[in-house]
């Protein structure tokens, strides 16, 4: 029983794979970065920041529109927050030194059918006939009479051509996100302490809309939201006139953006189709007559 489950997975999986299509997505774009943290007595603090962005998604397109991905990025850098020992927000927060940073995405992606935005341009043809040559030639008595008679010769050409219509599919995607160098930190100072919201994991919904014609893939405008996971409460004693002073720090990070980019594979696409229809027939008729009447 084992074994014949596993020969079926193993049949489909290798006619998915049969049918599968690397593709390569080049984007760029920008990327809006929020960090807010929650302290004292429901007092908050929240920086926003723009960012340009950059990414590489290599993506294996099976069967269906199915498709596993995986999308090397940048993000933003991380937000440093300073308190001072009472555990009031000492100055106006800041980026850290470190700007930009790498991160990696793993996720699944789904293509739709294709939405068309136009219409099939009409089909060309053409036609040519060839004419017909006749030639009659009569004599009297004592000559010949010759009949020739060539043509019924006709050629005709037809040749269709179909221009592709623009059109769109819409691309659907979840990924999860590894920042390698994030990590959440609390970093005591001379006056109080410092906290770095820099998350190292984070889920990634986007969509994506792919333009093309026909078969071709023009560009892809992708938008998409990072939401931080693993931020959780952390709680500071620092000392304030000689007595403890517990802050409770409640951070949440999130960011949004948009990219756009032109996606390339290794495939061959079909190339447009061409029919052509030629007909020539051809015939020749040709009489001989030879008469003469004798004198009585």
């Amino acid at each position: 029983m084992k074994s014949t489950v596993l020969t079926g997975l193993l049949f489909l999986s290798t006619g998915a794979i049969t049918n599968a299509q690397l593709s390569f997505l080049p984007q760029v774009g920008f990327e809006q970065n929020r960090a807010a943290i929650n302290y004292g007595d429901g007092l908050s603090a929240l920086n926003t920041k723009g960012n340009l962005k950059a990414a590489l998604k290599v993506d294996y397109r099976l069967k269906g529109g199915h498709a596993p991905f995986i999308n090397l990025s940048t993000s933003p850098a991380p937000i440093s927050f300073a308190f001072d020992n009472a555990g009031s927000l000492a100055n106006a927060y800041q980026s850290v030194k470190s700007n930009l940073q790498f991160r990696m995405e793993a996720g699944y992606q789904y293509s739709s059918s294709p939405i068309q935005l136009g219409k099939k341009s009409s089909a060309s043809k053409s036609k040519t006939e060839a004419t017909t040559n006749e030639y009659v030639q009569k004599s009297s008595c004592g000559s010949i009479t010759y009949r020739s008679r060539c043509g019924a010769k006709k050629a005709a050409s037809k040749t269709t051509q179909v221009n592709a219509p623009l059109n769109m599919r819409l691309q659907p995607s979840l990924a999860f996100a590894y920042i390698p160098s994030g990590g959440e930190s609390i970093k005591q100072t001379t006056n109080g302490f410092e906290y770095n919201a820099n998350p190292k994991t984070a889920i990634v919904p986007a969509m994506g809309f792919e333009f093309a014609k026909g078969t071709q893939p023009l560009f892809t405008l992708s938008v998409f939201y990072t939401k931080a996971l693993g931020q959780n409460e952390e709680s500071v004693t620092s000392l304030s006139n000689i007595k403890p002073t517990i802050t409770r720090l409640q951070p949440t990070a999130s960011t949004w953006g948009m990219t756009v980019g032109v996606p390339f594979s290794f495939t061959k696409s079909k190339a447009v189709k061409t029919s052509k229809e030629r007909k020539e027939k051809s015939g020749c008729t040709r009489n001989y007559y030879r008469r003469c009447n004798k004198t009585i």
